[in-house]
């Protein structure tokens, strides 16, 4: 398999390079527009388990840059059999205080950039019969307050999955979304280091734990690989169950108890 990864540095991103590292990826090409140290480091990780890497600096607020990243992943690996729209940021903020500057270049990164790279990549996925997989988010699922731009970004990028998924199915291409729940990531640290809210989080999950960037790549992994051959156009929510346990949170309902 020939990947494309993109804000790889990091958290999920990293994760899934080392998963599907560790699964017999023989190319990747992985992107970041920061912590370049890591990316490298991360590089030379995954060269010793034999798989060719290719890191590049990539900015994707930049219109011209997802164009670049598919066209420099096609020269390094000959093709691409897979890519992963991973690249995301966040601006917490009201909807009535946001500025128009930040509502735009959250949408840049999250919803324009991952449509750049998808369109630049389908002459080669087409040749591959590949797969895409979109990192959205449970707050595309539902809205999450006070996330600003980011919950539409991401229930934009659902939607526009399900758009690739349709119109790229007869040049066997397959495209799905990821909607991962809480997760402790580096960019979540400053949560997760309270240890009474990290526990309260815990304690809305019905599977009583917060994820690990390692249970949101092998999401990732089934749905590149072979074993999602015929899923395409799906939104997974990886939350442990949270954003459908809402009744269990309600004062006055019961809700079955959780071992713990």
């Amino acid at each position: 398999m020939r990947v494309v990864i993109t804000g790889a540095s990091r958290g999920i991103g990293r994760a899934t390079a080392l998963k599907l590292a560790a699964d017999g990826a023989e190319a990747m090409t992985l992107c970041d527009v920061a912590y370049l140290d890591e990316l490298e480091a991360l590089a030379t990780n995954l060269r010793t388990s034999g798989c060719t890497v290719r890191t590049l600096k990539a900015d994707m607020a930049k219109p011209t840059a997802p164009a670049k990243v598919i066209a420099a992943a096609v020269k390094a690996m000959g093709g691409i059999d897979a890519l992963v729209g991973n690249a995301g940021i966040t601006a917490p903020a009201k909807l009535v205080d946001l500025d128009l500057a930040t509502w735009n270049r959250v949408f840049d990164i999250n919803l324009r950039a991952n449509w750049l790279l998808a369109k630049a990549a389908h002459p080669h996925l087409k040749r591959s019969k590949g797969a895409i997989v979109m990192l959205a988010s449970m707050a595309g699922v539902v809205p999450q307050l006070p996330t600003g731009a980011y919950s539409p970004t991401k229930a934009a990028l659902i939607m526009l999955t399900e758009m690739m998924a349709q119109e790229w199915a007869p040049d066997g291409i397959r495209a799905n979304a990821v909607c991962p729940g809480f997760v402790h990531t580096s960019m979540t640290d400053a949560i997760y280091s309270k240890p009474a809210l990290a526990r309260g989080r815990a304690r809305m999950v019905p599977l009583g734990r917060v994820a690990k960037p390692g249970d949101i790549a092998d999401a990732i992994a089934f749905l590149l690989g072979p074993q999602a051959s015929y899923i395409t156009g799906q939104s997974l929510l990886v939350d442990g169950g949270l954003v459908h346990s809402v009744l269990n949170h309600v004062p006055g309902v019961a809700a079955t108890p959780r071992a713990r």
